[in-house]
C-alpha cells in the first residue's frame, strides 16, 4: 500500500510513519520506481508501535523488543512500575495542595518546611475504593515522534526568493559578461534560472546539508538519518516543491499553492516536498535578517558592477576615428540600436554586408526619416589623430509629410561611444542612465548647450513654419516652411 494508504489506515501522521522509519523501527520494501510499498505486516507492526508509544514505552524499548532482547512483560512491568511512581507523586501533591489550601496560609505568613517533609515523605498506600483517576485518557503518541520542520512560512520564503534571486543574478551578471545584455533575453533567462537552481540547489544541500538563503536564515536540512541529502533526492525535492509548492510558476495557479503552502505552515504541518526530510532552524534572532538584506545588497551591488561594465565600450580614453567607429557598433549591438547599417573604419555610413555585397548610403535612407536637402553623415573634428567632436546637421524645405522625425536620438548614442570610455566618465550605469535622462529632458526644440563630465553638447535648430508637438516630432504648419538642425557632441578637456 502507498504512504496515504498507510497513513489512513493506522491514523498515524505521515510524518511520525516517517520518524519510526527513520529509528529503523519499520522497513517498507520498495517499488521500482523507489516509492515506498507497505505491506499488511508493516500496517500491523505501524499499530503494535503506535499502541506501545501512547503507553509510554520508549524508542529504545521498543527497538528492543524488536531484537527480541527484551519482553513484553518486563517492559509492561517497568512501565507500570513507573506510572505508579508517577501516580503515587501526584496524590502526593494533591493532597499536600489540599493540606496547605485548608491551612488558610498567606505567603508571607507561609512555613514551607512542614509540607516539603510532607512532599518528600515516603509514598503511602492510598484509601480503599479510591480511584486512580478521575477522568482516565490515554495519551497521544508524542510530539517527539517526528522529524522536525519548519513552520515559518516568512523564513521558508524569503530563504527560496534569496536562492533564486541570487541564481537570476549570477546568469544575468554572466551575460552582461559575455557581451550579451540580459534584457534580450528574459524568458530564456528566466527559464535558465529554474533548471540551473534545480542542479545546484541538490548540490548545495548534499555538500552543506543547506543553501546560501537557509544559511542565512539559520535553517538546514537532513535525512531521517542525520546525514545530508543525497543528490538524487535534493533533485526530487525540487522537483516537487515546483510542482507543489510554486506549480511550475503558472499564473493563479502559483499563487494558490503558495497561499495553501503558508496554510500548512500556520497548522505546523510538513510540506510534500518534506516528506522524509528533516528541517531543522535556529531560534530566529535579528542578525539572521541583518545578514539576509546584506546579502542581497551586495548581490545586487555585485550585479550592478558586472552591468556597469558591460555597458562600457571596448576603446578607452583618445580615440581615433576607427576606434569611435569600433565603439559605435559595440554599443549599437549590445544596446539594441543597431539596425541595418553599422559605421565603418573610416566612420562612415554602410549597409551591413548581405550576400558579400557592401553599399553606401545617406544617413536620412538609413534612419528612415523624411528625406532632408543636405543632410549630412557624422562629421569629425580630429586633433593629433583623436577625435574631439562629432557633428550631425541637416535642413529641409516644404515639409509636406503629416511630422518631421528629427535623428536626435543619435547624440546620446554618440555619448556612449565618444565619452563613457574616458577617464571623466562614471562607472556605474545608473549614473551614466541619469546623464542620457539629462539629455533627453533636455529644449531640443529651440535648442540647448549642455555641459556634463568631460563633453559639451549642443543642439542648434533653426525652423519656420514648423511646430514642436512632444512625442511626435515637428509639424509642418505652412506649405513654404524650413527646419535645420546641427547637433554637436565635443569633448571638454577644460
Amino acid at each position: 500500500m502507498t504512504s496515504k494508504e498507510m497513513e489512513a489506515r493506522s491514523g498515524v501522521p505521515r510524518a511520525n510513519i516517517r520518524y519510526y522509519e527513520a529509528e529503523g523501527l519499520l522497513a517498507p520494501a520498495r517499488s521500482g520506481n523507489g516509492y515506498r510499498d507497505y505491506s499488511e505486516e508493516d500496517l500491523r507492526t505501524l499499530e503494535k508501535i503506535k499502541l506501545l508509544r501512547r503507553l509510554g514505552v520508549t524508542i529504545e524499548e521498543l527497538r528492543a523488543l524488536r531484537d527480541g532482547k527484551a519482553s513484553l512483560a518486563a517492559v509492561l512491568d517497568r512501565r507500570l512500575a513507573e506510572v505508579g511512581g508517577e501516580q503515587a507523586a501526584l496524590g502526593r501533591v494533591e493532597r499536600v495542595c489540599g493540606d496547605l489550601r485548608r491551612s488558610g496560609a498567606t505567603f508571607a505568613a507561609l512555613d514551607p518546611g512542614k509540607y516539603l517533609a510532607d512532599l518528600d515523605a515516603p509514598a503511602l498506600p492510598g484509601e480503599a475504593g479510591t480511584p486512580l483517576w478521575r477522568e482516565p485518557q490515554a495519551t497521544a503518541l508524542p510530539e517527539t515522534d517526528r522529524l522536525p520542520t519548519v513552520c515559518s512560512a516568512f523564513r521558508r520564503f524569503f530563504a527560496r526568493a534569496f536562492d533564486e534571486f541570487l541564481v537570476w543574478m549570477i546568469l544575468v551578471a554572466g551575460l552582461c559578461l559575455m557581451g550579451y545584455h540580459p534584457t534580450r533575453a528574459g524568458l530564456a533567462v528566466n527559464l535558465a534560472q529554474v533548471v540551473l537552481l534545480g542542479v545546484l540547489e541538490p548540490l548545495s544541500l548534499h555538500l552543506w546539508g543547506t543553501t546560501p538563503g537557509k544559511a542565512l536564515l539559520g535553517m538546514r536540512l537532513a535525512g531521517p538519518d542525520g546525514k545530508n541529502l543525497p543528490y538524487s533526492e535534493g533533485v526530487t525535492r525540487y522537483i516537487m516543491m515546483l510542482m507543489y509548492g510554486l506549480g511550475f510558476y503558472i499564473p493563479f495557479l502559483s499563487l494558490a499553492l503558495l497561499i495553501r503552502s503558508a496554510w500548512r505552515c500556520w497548522k505546523e504541518e510538513p510540506q510534500p516536498w518534506d516528506d522524509g526530510v528533516a528541517y531543522t532552524a535556529k531560534p530566529f534572532r535579528l542578525r539572521y535578517a541583518a545578514s539576509l538584506i546584506l546579502a542581497v545588497l551586495l548581490t545586487l551591488a555585485a550585479g550592478e558592477a558586472a552591468n556597469s561594465w558591460s555597458q562600457l565600450p571596448p576603446n578607452k580614453g583618445d580615440l581615433t576615428v576607427a576606434e569611435f567607429a569600433e565603439n559605435y557598433n559595440r554599443q549599437a549591438s549590445y544596446l539594441g540600436f543597431g539596425g541595418k547599417t553599422y559605421l565603418d573604419e573610416s566612420g562612415q555610413w554602410q549597409e551591413k554586408p548581405e550576400e558579400g555585397s557592401q553599399i553606401t548610403i545617406s544617413l536620412d535612407e538609413l534612419m528612415d526619416i523624411n528625406p532632408w536637402d543636405d543632410a549630412k553623415v557624422f562629421h569629425y573634428t580630429v586633433e593629433d589623430g583623436h577625435v574631439t567632436a562629432v557633428t550631425m546637421s541637416g535642413t529641409l524645405r516644404n515639409a509636406t509629410t503629416m511630422w518631421v522625425d528629427t535623428p536626435d536620438d543619435y547624440v546620446p548614442r554618440i555619448v556612449m561611444a565618444l565619452v563613457w570610455g574616458r577617464r571623466e566618465a562614471t562607472f556605474w550605469s545608473f549614473s551614466r542612465q541619469a546623464q542620457l535622462r539629462e539629455l533627453e529632458d533636455a529644449d531640443w526644440k529651440r535648442g540647448f548647450t549642455l555641459h556634463q563630465p568631460g563633453v559639451v553638447i549642443t543642439a542648434e535648430v533653426e525652423q519656420s513654419g514648423f511646430y514642436y508637438y512632444k512625442g511626435m516630432g515637428w509639424q509642418p504648419e505652412q506649405p513654404e516652411n524650413y527646419l535645420s538642425f546641427t547637433y554637436t557632441v565635443a569633448l571638454d578637456n577644460g
